[in-house]
């Protein structure tokens, strides 16, 4: 059942003159499928929206399902299309499986971190949200750090390299943060931010080793100080000594 379930994840279709892989394929139809579900049942979206308050009394699904609810039509459009464009390169060089587990553990990270701020913004505990581009921005932040070097044009116009790419989709979230409110788009810096952390690899351990490092070196300066520098040779000869 496994490889059956493997070679079916591994197909593709061709939409708009280019290839959908079918995790693209099935996460477009989630999120069409669960907005639309969301404006025609009642109480679909409210049991599908990151209420902080309800995951800490146990409504864990949440973390993960309000990236399936776009309420916005334009927004659920351009949703969709940013999947198909930036989707399908990640499933090339993360596989199928390795793709969907990303977008769900973005979404769930970025539940998490919401939830944590609720913790010290006790107002944010009944606050609802949903949106699919919290996860869809860290989609093309991943894309920008995977490909450095390949250029697009921002809406059809302005030419970007995928390093600035990384800018621009934060500048962009920032933006919409300060003219629709910083606490709508907590999950959204969040999905954006860790997976910035996970492409680029942990930050501290670089820290960590110049760290150690600097106090290996104190150790040996302060276990040599009887060591002494020989005048310098001329050019011809060896390197200084110790003695």
């Amino acid at each position: 059942m496994d490889g059956m379930k493997r070679s079916f994840l591994d197909r593709s279709f061709v939409v708009l003159g280019g290839t959908l892989p079918v995790p693209v394929a099935l996460l477009i139809a989630a999120t069409l499928v669960s907005s639309i579900a969301s404006a025609q049942l009642y109480g679909f979206g409210l049991a599908s929206a990151l209420v902080p308050g309800y995951v800490f009394a146990g409504q864990l699904w949440r973390l993960a399902s309000f990236v399936f609810i776009e309420p916005d039509p334009l927004g659920l459009i351009f949703a969709g299309l940013g999947l198909f464009w930036f989707g399908r390169d990640l499933v090339r060089i993360w596989g199928p499986l390795r793709f969907i587990g990303a977008y769900l553990g973005l979404a769930a990270a970025a539940g998490v971190v919401t939830c944590l701020v609720a913790l010290v913004r006790p107002g944010l505990l009944g606050h609802s949200f949903v949106g699919a581009w919290a996860t869809v921005s860290a989609l093309i932040v991943a894309w920008a750090c995977a490909f450095p070097g390949r250029s697009l044009l921002l809406y059809f116009l302005v030419p970007l390299s995928g390093r600035n790419l990384v800018y621009a989709t934060l500048g962009g979230t920032l933006l919409f943060a300060l003219l629709g409110g910083f606490e709508n788009y907590i999950p959204h810096f969040a999905a954006e931010l860790v997976c910035l952390a996970w492409m680029k690899g942990n930050p501290i351990r670089p820290l960590l080793a110049r760290v150690r490092f600097e106090l290996a070196y104190g150790r040996w300066r302060r276990r040599n100080r009887h060591l002494r520098e020989v005048p310098r040779p001329p050019r011809d000869e060896n390197p200084r000594y110790y003695h």
